[in-house]
């Protein structure tokens, strides 16, 4: 919006008879997901937060060089190498020559708060740390930019090569992803995707579980996955270092017996460390852990069964 509002021509547009439609129609669209991100602020941020591993102190040279990994390896290189093999010098034979010069301007403006932004991030914030997929986003626009800055690409000799090598790298991610449980079991490394879900949801209604009472899991991983199976239960983590264990589980205790429910714990020990529930019986009354030993899906043989460990506390005997 500000590297629009910075062109004169884009600001025009912007500000046409009619323009405080937009604003609004946007606010009643992204109204409802504020109004929850306010309600979960700490929940919603604090594990990007973490994972930026913020350091003040000495983390410009490491947050710099993070960031440039972030914008050029994991963003725009495999983009770069496509265009290159494809166009070769045609992308510099000829001075620019963009379809709309004002929407040009409003990329290269875009483009540069975008990454004025994020450097101050790491100098005035002591980010140091960037995760790919959180910069891809903001950048994704750079090959449109780049196009409409030479549109005769479009009509080059090479130009088919350019559609196929980007059209064989979607299928190649997307088939990348299909195979994934079945390659990291191969690996044996168990992976979340391979974990019994069904097996589980079938083990906890055996063992008694209402299938509409909250769940309080050890990790959102677990949670997540729980949630798919009882669509009906109020499900939620507890995870170690997002909140304080023993007050988080105390509280949906406590919730749990003023609705009249019962409560679910459970963990899951390939992700989680057995002191999770010492924290969690903190402040409750403890009662000894149930366990449930299932395979996981797509591994190799051999492979350590799934466990999980888990306290079902019906409705009326919650501890």
């Amino acid at each position: 919006l500000l590297a629009a509002l910075s062109v004169p021509e884009a600001r025009r547009a912007l500000l046409s008879r009619g323009w405080w439609w937009a604003p609004l129609v946007g606010l009643l669209v992204v109204l409802p997901h504020v109004a929850w991100l306010l309600s979960h602020l700490t929940e919603a941020t604090s594990g990007t937060i973490s994972k930026m591993n913020i350091q003040p102190e000495n983390g410009l040279v490491k947050g710099l060089l993070r960031l440039l990994e972030g914008v050029v390896p994991s963003t725009l290189l495999l983009w770069a190498l496509f265009a290159l093999w494809a166009f070769r010098s045609a992308w510099w034979q000829r001075p620019l020559a963009p379809v709309s010069p004002p929407m040009h301007r409003v990329f290269v403006r875009y483009l540069g708060l975008v990454l004025l932004a994020l450097a101050g991030m790491v100098v005035f914030a002591g980010v140091s740390n960037f995760k790919g997929r959180w910069i891809l986003p903001l950048l994704c626009m750079a090959p449109l930019a780049a196009f409409s800055a030479r549109p005769e690409l479009q009509h080059h000799p090479r130009a088919r090569r350019y559609t196929i090598a980007v059209a064989t790298m979607a299928v190649i991610l997307l088939v990348a992803a299909g195979i994934r449980p079945w390659f990291s079991g191969l690996r044996g490394e168990v992976d979340e995707l391979n974990h019994p879900s069904i097996e589980l949801a079938d083990a906890l209604r055996a063992a008694g579980y209402d299938g509409t009472s909250p769940i309080v899991a050890s990790d959102h991983m677990l949670a997540g996955m729980l949630r798919v199976r009882f669509p009906d239960a109020f499900v939620d983590a507890c995870a170690p270092g997002e909140d304080e264990v023993p007050t988080c589980v105390a509280d949906h205790l406590r919730r749990s017996v003023q609705r009249g429910q019962g409560l679910l714990l459970i963990s899951r020990t390939d992700y989680v460390p057995s002191s999770w529930w010492d924290q969690a019986q903190a402040r409750i009354a403890p009662r000894a852990l149930q366990s449930i030993r299932l395979p996981f899906h797509m591994v190799r043989a051999g492979t350590p069964l799934a466990h999980y460990e888990y306290i079902w506390s019906p409705r009326g005997t919650q501890p």
